[in-house]
């Protein structure tokens, strides 16, 4: 069930008819936990067992941490729950992958036998909603949370619709001491542009540019640089559109049931360094990395090899959760190696020169910014490409510019390049705009009614022209 169709349209009405109906809390409680289920359900009814599965253990398992207080039998808890969330995780998500990889192994030299490699469906929302479980045992463990004793608001907290399938990631001790007020719904300014703003992401920007990629990295070796470079910075384009847009619309309905949570993306393509991109892309996962991964690890505390090979570990292991290819792993491999060489940077200079740094310049900040993205385009390319050889080719065409610029005969047409540029620059003229302004959709929310209905005028006339033909389903569900 996708947010932007006419079956959710009628599935949000009918739960606000019914939340109107029931005032009080439990019910309405009860009403949304029963929304979340039928939300879950409409993909895949099977798949229900095991999200209430994932829910009743790690419900118990709060329980029987905050009664336990001898050391060795709560680790074993800790470590039972995490166990069993990641052995789910794993098999449902990972179990095609390595079958395929040792398929292919035994079958280079030889031995393969008459079984082919397993395929395994994928659960949606998997990801995400294991790692919200995960966070609450392990704070609870902590005891930085104290578990909650009612299942209604812990399932309510897992399996809440808006954020269910793909993120944000939201933490226990941010959502669930919000199920303590009164539940109301409320269509404030700021969550309607959210919205908003998420719809035309998705639909006008991702789905419309999706296209141009879609047909140049289907068969790469065809192309010239040129398509290639306007097809990568095209899917860094809709990567961050469709997911992004999906977060803002997460975030925008939570807000309209009550609940504040903090928005998931920060302008990314501004970034100037590679942790300044990861404090701004993907929030939640970075920061649930760095909580429950990068900092278990050791963090920084067991000296600079440490902390690099502990760096290293949490970005490769990010970049296998994003999906069960091996090209996800090459992704976060190149990510961890910025980041590592970004700390040996500051810690170099910071032993020859001191830790004082001197203030960036307009023209250095700009030209920090251009290196970066530069990086983080080149990054894509194992994002989207999980054949080897074709990620080969899309590397060397876009590092190594061949200089041809004939696009005739390709598959291609001069008017959907012109139509994709144009998507672009109007991306990057919103996206710097909102960048300059520290946040449109704010000062939106606060400007006179006029503005406001011209707004909203013109997104609709918007849709109305560049909806396209087909719906697609938002890139993150996959993983």
């Amino acid at each position: 069930m996708l947010f932007y169709t006419q079956t959710f349209l009628i599935f949000f009405i009918v739960l606000l008819l019914f939340l109107f109906a029931f005032s009080g809390q439990t019910s309405r409680k009860l009403i949304l936990l029963i929304a979340s289920w039928i939300f879950y359900m409409w993909w895949n009814a099977a798949f229900i067992l095991l999200l209430l599965f994932s829910t009743v253990l790690d419900y118990v398992v709060g329980l029987l941490l905050g009664r336990e207080t001898r050391p060795r039998q709560r680790k074993m808890l800790l470590a039972f729950s995490i166990t069993i969330q990641l052995g789910l995780l794993g098999y449902f998500k990972y179990a095609g992958l390595f079958s395929r990889t040792t398929f292919n192994l035994l079958q280079d030299i030889g031995l393969s036998g008459p079984h082919a490699a397993w395929q395994v469906l994928l659960p949606v929302g998997i990801s995400f909603y294991t790692f919200q479980t995960m966070s609450y045992t392990i704070d609870v463990y902590r005891e930085k949370l104290q578990p909650t004793r009612s299942f209604l608001d812990f399932a309510l907290f897992i399996a809440f619709f808006p954020h269910l399938v793909a993120g944000p990631i939201i933490r226990a001790a941010v959502f669930l001491p919000q199920l303590k007020r009164r539940i109301i719904v409320s269509f404030d300014a700021y969550a309607v542009y959210l919205i908003l703003r998420g719809m035309a992401k998705k639909v006008l920007i991702a789905d419309n540019i999706s296209s141009f990629p879609n047909a140049v990295f289907a068969d790469p070796s065809r192309f010239t640089s040129v398509a290639i470079w306007v097809a990568v910075v095209a899917f860094a384009v809709q990567i961050y559109c469709d997911f992004s847009g999906y977060s803002d619309i997460a975030i925008g309905i939570l807000r309209v049931f009550g609940f504040q949570v903090p928005l998931n993306f920060d302008r990314p393509y501004f970034a100037r360094s590679p942790s300044d991109f990861w404090r701004r892309w993907h929030i939640s996962l970075s920061t649930w990395l760095r909580e429950y991964l990068y900092i278990p690890l050791g963090g920084n505390r067991h000296g600079r090899l440490r902390s690099y090979l502990n760096l290293m570990a949490t970005m490769l292991i990010g970049g296998l959760w994003h999906g069960a290819s091996w090209t996800f792993v090459v992704w976060g491999g190149l990510h961890g190696l910025l980041l590592v060489g970004q700390r040996v940077y500051r810690d170099v200079r910071t032993k020859l020169f001191g830790a004082r740094e001197k203030p960036e310049s307009l023209v250095t900040k700009v030209l920090l910014t251009l290196a970066m993205q530069y990086v983080i385009l080149i990054t894509w390319i194992p994002f989207r490409l999980h054949n080897f050889d074709d990620m080969v080719t899309v590397l060397q065409k876009f590092v190594f510019f061949d200089f041809q610029f004939d696009l005739a005969n390709r598959g291609l047409n001069d008017l959907t390049i012109v139509t994709i540029v144009l998507l672009i620059l109007a991306f990057l003229a919103v996206h710097t705009y909102s960048h300059l302004t520290r946040g449109l959709d704010e000062k939106l929310a606060l400007a006179p009614v006029g503005w406001q209905v011209s707004v909203c005028v013109f997104a609709g006339f918007a849709f109305y022209v560049l909806w396209p033909l087909r719906n697609a389903p938002f890139i993150y569900f996959q993983f």
